[in-house]
């Protein structure tokens, strides 16, 4: 449209920044869709834009990364519709270099979902929703606006809301919202046109908010968040309070029980905490589920939860009920999904945990802090897979006799031995003994130990692979080692050709 309207001498045209202005309008008529406030919108987005004003028209054609969004404002849409906004937002499925295709699907469902929370159609009939899979498009349309003062102000939202979709298909790409998490454009086209928004639908759509800012490698804008209802803004704000106060514990500048405090604090309403609580669970089940019982008053109490997308508990063994009847049971049940959703009731029973990581070792990290100081727990695990050295307890991570044993089963146990273990000889030897390999666990004091590294080297040159780069780079240590062992000169040019 812009280039014919500019070849007909019937269009001006003007720049600002990125975005391109085409003038289309009847000259000396005042009241445009075009308005100050839209401009404003615009130009705040700091989005990429071609604009296209008629007499009773507004296009604007967005770039947002890969995809793009379409806005028109019409003062008279097609088919009687009135005073309509409509977005068509595309996005590319289809081409080689084409990511996150799943993270794109949830982005479009994301974004529905946001438009409607923010009320939107508040000012309109309804909102209608239409999707295109082989143009890999959907098209929003608000029609019958009360005004055009309500329509531009709903633009300017609209691009607020927009400016936050960009890359938000790489969040939430691996972020699971619905039970199996299973996406095509027709399973998006269904869960779109839902005649009744369900709880799933409710559920999934606080749960790619609260994934947002728990743990977070991406926000949407504070604009955005400005939108949301006051119980939504909660949420968001539960969840960046969360994550804060987990990395404060990780980081050991608070203790282990601040997040249930946090969470527990008389500021914060029922529903929202318990909201939150089932959002933390699905992904923090290790230090979720201590909350779980104080909130639900579960504590001291035998149960494996059945984790659901959902704000209700669901249970594979329930609370309250005897130990002797359910025993079997409990063995049963963890044998076939582990710790990870056991009450600490459950994590603290060492027969349990003793069966369990038979089959799950990696599930020492759900077991209670008495469990990780266990020796037999531990090396039952470690034996299984030494990187469950990682999941003892510190005590344990600098125990001689303890690392010596690990090591002999599993020698990259040693990764996560405590330093002072790792500058062991003796140790360190009985590692290398089943391969050189795990020379690279070694503290960075025996790598610097010239006369030691030269007495591996002689016996294997690969050595010279492992040892500080300090000495990598030292001509006299590297005429040293080929002195020692000639065929060390392979890894010395590898290195040199490194530098």
């Amino acid at each position: 449209l812009a280039p014919v309207a500019l070849a007909s001498g019937r269009g001006r045209l003007t720049r600002e920044r990125d975005v391109t202005y085409v003038d289309c309008t009847t000259p000396g008529k005042t009241l445009t869709l075009l308005s100050p406030s839209c401009k404003a919108s615009i130009k705040k987005s700091g989005l990429s834009a071609t604009v296209v004003s008629l007499d009773d028209v507004l296009i604007v054609n967005l770039m947002l990364g890969f995809h793009v969004g379409l806005i028109e404002l019409l003062e008279h849409a097609e088919g009687g519709k009135g005073r309509t906004l409509r977005l068509k937002f595309s996005d590319v499925f289809n081409e080689f270099y084409c990511d996150h295709k799943v993270g794109k699907l949830k982005r479009m469902w994301f974004l529905v979902q946001l438009l409607k929370a923010i009320e939107l159609d508040k000012n309109a009939d309804g909102i209608k929703l239409s999707c295109n899979a082989v143009a890999g498009e959907i098209i929003i349309a608000w029609h019958r606006m009360e005004s055009r003062e309500t329509m531009q102000d709903a633009f300017g939202k609209l691009l607020i809301v927009l400016d936050a979709m960009f890359n938000l298909d790489q969040q939430l790409e691996h972020t699971a919202i619905f039970e199996g998490d299973q996406w095509d454009f027709n399973l998006l086209a269904q869960r779109l046109n839902r005649q009744v928004v369900t709880e799933a639908d409710r559920f999934a759509f606080q749960h790619c908010l609260f994934s947002l800012f728990y743990r977070k490698g991406y926000c949407i804008t504070p604009a955005c968040c400005q939108l949301l209802s006051d119980h939504l803004q909660q949420i968001v704000n539960l969840a960046e309070r969360l994550d804060e106060c987990q990395w404060l514990v990780l980081c050991g500048r608070k203790p282990e029980d601040s997040v249930r405090k946090m969470l527990m604090s008389d500021e914060i309403s029922e529903d929202a905490r318990k909201e939150v609580l089932h959002h933390f669970l699905l992904f923090d089940p290790k230090n979720a589920i201590r909350v779980v019982e104080h909130v639900y008053d579960l504590r001291n109490q035998y149960f494996i939860i059945n984790r659901s997308y959902s704000y209700r508990l669901n249970f594979y063994i329930p609370p309250f009920h005897s130990l002797p009847d359910n025993k079997e049971k409990l063995k049963n049940v963890l044998l076939k999904h582990g710790l990870k959703y056991a009450s600490q009731r459950v994590r603290n029973d060492r027969e349990l945990v003793l069966e369990t990581i038979a089959k799950h070792p990696l599930d020492l990290q759900y077991a209670s802090e008495e469990m990780k100081r266990d020796k037999e727990v531990v090396l039952a695990a470690v034996n299984r897979n030494g990187y469950c050295m990682g999941h003892a307890s510190p005590k344990l991570q600098d125990d001689y006799e303890f690392v010596m044993t690990a090591v002999e089963k599993s020698p990259e146990a040693l990764r996560y031995a405590s330093e002072r273990i790792r500058r062991d000889k003796n140790i360190i030897n009985s590692v290398i003994a089943h391969s050189i390999k795990f020379l690279m666990d070694a503290s960075e004091t025996v790598l610097n130990d010239r006369d030691y590294i030269l007495d591996l080297i002689a016996k294997e040159p690969l050595a010279f692979k492992y040892a500080a780069a300090e000495l990598q780079r030292d001509k006299a240590f590297i005429d040293s080692a080929i002195l020692r062992n000639p065929k060390v000169i392979e890894y010395t040019r590898k290195c040199s050709d490194k530098v």
